[in-house]
């Protein structure tokens, strides 16, 4: 029992000649609302005369209403483009160890020694 190292402290860490490197994956979907909101800003407008002027004699009444507007709509298909980062932050809990469940044998056993190669009958 002379290879058991025993910590001076519990927060220290008991020095290892041999480590088992793991990794753990959690599958995730990480969702972010993204809300488009358009926007339309006017250029600077510009007339051109279409055909030509008309002239009639006399005072005539205009057509249309007064002081009105005219009005039309513009449509335009549009493709949003908005690159997000997405990742997520992990956080490691405390560490625990339960040494009772398990035998030296079984751990050499399933580690594809034999019982005969490990002297543990």
């Amino acid at each position: 029992m002379d290879n058991i190292i025993q910590p001076a402290a519990p927060e220290e860490l008991i020095p290892c000649e041999k480590t088992c490197p793991a990794s753990a994956y959690q599958l995730a979907t990480v969702c972010v609302p993204i809300t488009v909101v358009p926007y339309a800003k006017a250029g600077i407008p510009t007339t051109t005369c279409y055909g030509e002027p008309y002239v009639s004699p006399g005072k005539k009444e205009c057509c249309g209403r007064l002081n009105c507007t005219c009005s039309f709509t513009l449509s335009q298909k549009i493709l949003v483009e908005v690159p997000v980062v997405l990742g997520a932050k992990a956080a490691v809990g405390n560490t625990s160890v339960d040494c009772d469940c398990v035998s030296a044998k079984d751990l050499i056993i399933k580690d594809n020694y034999t019982e005969e190669e490990t002297g543990l009958s």
